[in-house]
């Protein structure tokens, strides 16, 4: 079974000022300190060391920003506020305390627009949407962010454009938008190249290596981690070198390159703990745990994935749960104990729920509406300002012209929507149409299958057992020389397999222990009869097959799995072959077929051929979808989930 890479964390390059550390430079401020008189550029310096100390010592950055707050307040400093939390929401970012970062971001706001000042109001809405981004609601991130472009687009500075190109790219890869995810991104990079600022390129390229991960272009991804890697280890910032690493070892992991793999997640967890950077840490156990998994090494990668697991639930960081929990279920599937898969993978699905909105697209698009129209309002009151002592006449007259535009917009609004709903019936109706077809037409083949069946059964069946009978009682009647009794001993013997494959004939077209029986006892019969003087084996396991389902969707299922198993023992090689039939209480049903053997390109196979082609209509009618993964000389899986309706 493949193994599910997971995403690196994505560093999002805050509107804060940060700086690198030379230790000749942070011993010239420690010095300019020791001197320095209590007024506003103690506050700025005290800010500009604890700046230096984000790389190496994020508790004594903190310390010194708290310090600059104490002072710029002592001394009356109107920025202290807004200075100190974009600085120290920066290192609660980088700490992974994203709750009490959002409590100060929002106060941040408050402090701004006190101060009437747009460069701080606009930072302050983008740190506040980050924060939500990394709690992963992307809705008040959209919200917020789209309040402080509103205020940027009157700055004219280019470190701002580039970060807000960057936290722009997060946005829409957090969004699966991958198009304005690259096009904002590879702005951001370029304005950050014209900048001398290493540690924010590195971020940048970091971030849009990250969306080029998620598209699944892993070569491209690799070129832009190496060289923010590069530039993290020539700056010596520990955080950044722990996530360029982390995204090295997610591409390194997806070239089966394991073992270099295994020595970035071990070297991202040691600097992980010793720099408290819970996120990281989750990550590199999790990289660690799918290293042991395809080691083998269950009990190992079972350690690991609990680890990471607990640190997630410990640090509030739903997305890495969501992860962490997928692992888990993979893991306890693959030792058989489908109970607690089920169960983790149930915990998985309730996270994901509360995560992933379908509606973030739509509400981020309706939110850049409702602000376009908020600056439209505000040229409107301006332009109204400059004609409040114009007549009446010219005010109703515009009124009259936003209103009409108003009633067109929304007339043209409401015929789209009518005829996006009318394509949308034709469509269901088509697809209604095809499903019937498809249903007239494997009830058509079952119930001719059952007919020939019975034919056989009954008819020529009964004539061969006749004739049988007649040529037994000729022999005590006849002498026969012992040449001539054996020949006719001989056809005696071919009569009686010509019998036997009838019935096993009719047997497959419909077997009556399916009909009686149902189907775990049917499959279970038909298994055994094909290994009967073989030397492979089949292994069989049900569960929630207690209770009968409808017959024709117990014969769709049947006909699935044997023409699964048939494909395996003619085409694979294989000398041992599992099949697993789940079905669980909210009338999934899951159907797993594997086999080790000598496994194949799914790319070149034919995709019209007719057993493929049966068992995709037989999944299509019973409203799944099928996933074969396959490898030369790995073996071949097959899995199938149908939502069976409640009178199946």
């Amino acid at each position: 079974m493949a193994v599910k890479f997971f995403w690196s964390v994505l560093f999002f390059c805050l509107l804060h000022s940060g700086a690198l550390a030379q230790p000749a430079l942070l011993d010239s401020l420690q010095h300019e300190l020791k001197g320095a008189k209590e007024d506003q550029n103690k506050v700025l310096l005290l800010i500009r060391i604890g700046q230096e100390y984000e790389q190496t010592d994020l508790e004594k950055a903190k310390s010194l920003y708290r310090q600059a707050r104490a002072l710029g307040h002592k001394i009356g400093y109107p920025e202290t506020e807004v200075k100190f939390i974009s600085n120290y929401t920066f290192a609660l970012n980088m700490q992974g305390r994203l709750d009490s970062s959002l409590y100060w971001n929002l106060k941040a706001i408050e402090e701004a627009e006190k101060l009437k000042n747009n460069e701080h109001i606009a930072k302050a809405y983008f740190n506040t949407g980050t924060s939500y981004q990394y709690l992963s609601d992307y809705q008040s991130a959209a919200e917020y962010y789209q309040k402080g472009l509103t205020y940027f687009e009157k700055i004219d500075n280019l470190r701002y454009s580039a970060q807000a190109n960057d936290i722009l790219q997060n946005l829409y890869n957090s969004t699966r938008q991958f198009d304005k995810a690259i096009l904002h991104g590879k702005k951001a990079v370029a304005q950050f190249r014209n900048l001398d600022d290493p540690k924010l390129l590195a971020y940048s390229l970091t971030n849009l290596g990250a969306t080029y991960g998620k598209m699944n272009l892993k070569d491209s991804s690799f070129i832009f981690h190496k060289e923010a890697d590069e530039i993290a280890k020539k700056i010596g910032d520990e955080i950044l070198i722990a996530t360029t690493e982390l995204n090295l070892a997610d591409v390194y992991l997806w070239r089966k390159q394991y073992e270099i793999a295994k020595q970035y997640f071990q070297s991202v967890l040691q600097r992980a703990r010793k720099n408290d950077l819970p996120g990281s840490e989750t990550n590199a156990l999790r990289g660690l745990s799918y290293y042991y998994q395809q080691a083998g090494d269950y009990a190992m990668a079972k350690k690991y994935a609990q680890d990471a697991l607990i640190v997630s639930e410990k640090n509030n960081i739903p997305e890495s749960r969501v992860l962490n929990l997928d692992q888990l279920s993979d893991l306890a599937y693959m030792e058989r104990d489908a109970d607690l898969g089920n169960e983790y993978a149930t915990k998985m699905s309730q996270l994901q729920d509360s995560l992933l909105n379908v509606e973030i697209v739509t509400t981020t698009i309706n939110i850049e509406k409702k602000y376009e129209l908020d600056k439209k309002n505000d040229q409107i009151k301006i332009q109204e300002e400059r004609i409040k002592q114009q007549k009446l006449f010219n005010v109703i007259l515009i009124g009259g012209i936003v209103a009409l535009l108003l009633v067109a917009f929304l007339s043209y609004r409401n015929y789209n929507n009518r005829k996006k709903l009318q394509q949308q019936r034709i469509t269901e109706l088509e697809t209604e149409k095809q499903l019937l077809a498809t249903q007239s037409l494997l009830q058509g083949q079952e119930a001719e299958r059952s007919r020939i069946a019975k034919d056989l059964h009954d008819g020529l069946g009964g004539l061969l057992s006749g004739v049988k009978l007649q040529l037994g009682a000729m022999k005590g009647n006849l002498i026969l020389s012992e040449e001539n009794g054996q020949a006719f001993n001989r056809a005696l013997d071919k009569l009686d397999e010509s019998i036997s494959e009838m019935r096993r004939v009719a047997h497959n077209m419909m077997p009556e222990t399916l009909l009686h029986f149902g189907l775990p006892k049917a499959l279970q019969d038909y298994t055994e009869g094909l290994m009967q003087q073989q030397a492979f084996t089949i292994e069989c396991t049900f569960k929630g097959l207690e209770q009968r389902m409808s017959q024709s969707t117990e014969v769709m299922i049947y006909r699935m799995v044997q023409e699964l198993i048939n494909n395996a023992v003619k085409h694979s090689g294989a000398s041992n072959i599992l099949v697993q039939i789940i079905r669980h209480s909210n009338r999934q049903l899951n159907i797993t077929v594997e086999d080790n053997g000598k496994g194949f390109i799914p790319e070149q196979i034919k995709q019209n051929a007719a057993g493929l082609r049966s068992v995709k209509s037989r999944v299509e009618y019973l409203n799944g979808k099928m996933d074969l993964q396959s490898e030369p000389g790995k073996g071949t899986s097959v899995y199938i989930e149908c939502d069976l309706k409640e009178d199946e």
